[in-house]
């Protein structure tokens, strides 16, 4: 499965991509939940770091999904990625009297995430040669969300305790950047032809009355 990384670098800058995306979310999760802790001592607060980091994500993901149907997405994971690091550099600024940046710089960043995994899993299919090769390639995705959680809450505690809180939150921007850089350098086309231009409008409610109709049919 790994060698799949090794042959395919399409595959592999999308990969990657991802990686540093899903590391990002939540590299600076422990550092603002000590910072929202310290400047306010409210535990409410703190656990609305993880509200923050969570909730938007879902709430967006019907939009998300249309814009990987129909829109570029290479430009996407790119726009939003950078989008995304500025985002995170805004968390430079909270101070006591600025607690609530904290949470729209988070929010902004969960909302924008929203718009990573479905453009990546749509494109997969794009860039790989054979139908064993997607095999692969949608286990390797499909793992890195709940991995990168795990590593990402864990490497952003140890650097934020050995660097300190900004060091943490500048870090995070980087992997935005990187990860826009890593998605400008896939070759392949990341959507069919047919797709690249659509007249549709995007339309999140009518698509998950589209899917909860097939869902009931199906049954």
């Amino acid at each position: 499965m790994f060698s799949l990384l090794r042959r395919n670098r399409d595959i592999r800058f999308l990969f990657g991509a991802q990686v540093v995306s899903y590391l990002g979310d939540w590299f600076t999760f422990v550092a603002l939940a000590g910072l929202i802790d310290d400047l306010t001592g409210s535990k409410f607060l703190v656990s609305l770091v993880l509200v923050s980091l969570t909730l938007p994500s879902f709430l967006m993901s019907p939009v998300a999904g249309s814009f990987a149907d129909r829109f570029d997405r290479r430009r996407i994971i790119f726009v939003v990625s950078i989008a995304q690091a500025i985002a995170a550099l805004g968390f430079l600024l909270v101070d006591k009297h600025t607690v609530w940046l904290a949470f729209v710089c988070q929010s902004t960043i969960s909302a924008l995430a929203a718009f990573i995994g479905p453009s990546s899993g749509a494109a997969i299919p794009n860039l790989v040669d054979n139908d064993q090769d997607l095999r692969y390639a949608n286990s390797l995705f499909g793992s890195t969300w709940g991995i990168m959680l795990a590593v990402g809450a864990g490497l952003g505690g140890i650097f934020s305790s050995a660097f300190g809180r900004n060091a943490s939150f500048i870090a995070d921007a980087l992997t935005f950047v990187i990860a826009a850089f890593l998605v400008s350098r896939i070759r392949r086309p990341m959507q069919a032809e047919r797709t690249q231009v659509s007249s549709r409008r995007v339309r999140p409610l009518a698509d998950m009355g589209e899917a909860i109709t097939l869902a009931r049919h199906n049954k």
